[in-house]
């Protein structure tokens, strides 16, 4: 399994009863691994290639099917990438330290500043960055090949003279009881839903996301009427984003950088929670999400 894209918590009830059981049961668990997930770009893989030992830098297309591009030095960067990934990659390649594993991560900017915004979300640190390159690894991985790495999401402690890592570390400090009794109540709704069938559950997810394009609240029954699916699983859905986002108040994380969307202070993108049910990523999604759609890309 690549970290390549990972699934909100309520997509996944559309793909029928067990899943959504699932991911209830995953909300419920209270031994989980979090990591901060940073709103950086590009996502950088790097490491030594398990298949011949030598050190690369690249970005996810070095998972490509076809094809594939890792760099083993300078030449191939430039002959693999170009404009502002490749001038990343060079620095990556200077930068990022020789490791027997293969880590991903992202990069969040060259040092020399106090302010960066890589992506949506801009980051304030409490002082000049002296590195040259800001880093937040997030995902290790084990295997014979690239092609078929499994990904942890977690990652050897990491150092270089010239890289800022940042820690992704975090936890949840307090279990509600809010939480507990609304996965039950979540339990109980998937007994009268009727769930879609993988068509309609495409365009449901398609209609939804426009419905955050556009900042409109998810009404369950606008919902039924516009995707022809059950106004009660619109009703799950907004209840397991709840579930979510009150697992996100109670989250800590271990960092010292203050985050801000369009010039007002906000919270991380959100977190990348697994457990024993599986690996999902925690979003806010009225926040995040909507200004991810909306707000224009700087680099």
């Amino acid at each position: 399994m690549k970290n390549k894209h990972l699934e909100h918590p309520e997509d996944s009830i559309l793909l029928g009863k067990d899943s959504a059981l699932n991911v209830i049961n995953f909300l419920a668990q209270k031994n989980s691994k979090l990591t901060v997930k940073y709103d950086g770009a590009p996502a950088i893989i790097f490491g030594s290639n398990p298949e011949n030992g030598k050190f690369f830098v690249g970005t996810k297309s070095v998972f490509n099917k076809k094809k594939i591009k890792i760099n083993y030095n300078h030449f191939d960067i430039a002959q693999n990438h170009d404009g502002k990934v490749a001038e990343i990659l060079h620095v990556a390649y200077q930068c990022l330290p020789r490791i027997a594993g293969v880590v991903q991560g992202d990069f969040i900017g060259f040092g020399g500043n106090d302010f960066y915004k890589p992506n949506t979300i801009e980051y304030q640190f409490d002082s000049i960055v002296q590195e040259d390159f800001i880093f937040a690894a997030h995902t290790s991985y084990t295997g014979d090949n690239l092609k078929d790495a499994v990904a942890h999401f977690e990652v050897p402690a990491l150092s270089a003279e010239k890289v800022k890592f940042l820690s992704v570390d975090a936890d949840i400090f307090m279990h509600s009881v809010r939480v507990q009794l609304l996965c039950v109540a979540a339990k109980l709704l998937t007994r009268f839903i009727s769930f879609p069938d993988a068509k309609q559950a495409a365009q449901a997810k398609i209609t939804i996301n426009s419905y955050i394009r556009r900042g409109e609240k998810l009404n369950p029954w606008k919902l039924a009427m516009d995707t022809d699916c059950d106004a009660r699983l619109f009703r799950l859905y907004n209840l397991i984003a709840k579930i979510k986002e009150l697992l996100m108040e109670n989250v800590i994380a271990d960092d010292n950088v203050r985050c801000f969307i369009d010039k007002k202070e906000s919270t991380h993108e959100g977190y990348v929670m697994t457990n024993q049910f599986g690996t999902f990523k925690l979003v806010n999604r009225r926040e995040f999400s909507y200004n991810n759609f909306n707000l224009p890309k700087d680099w």
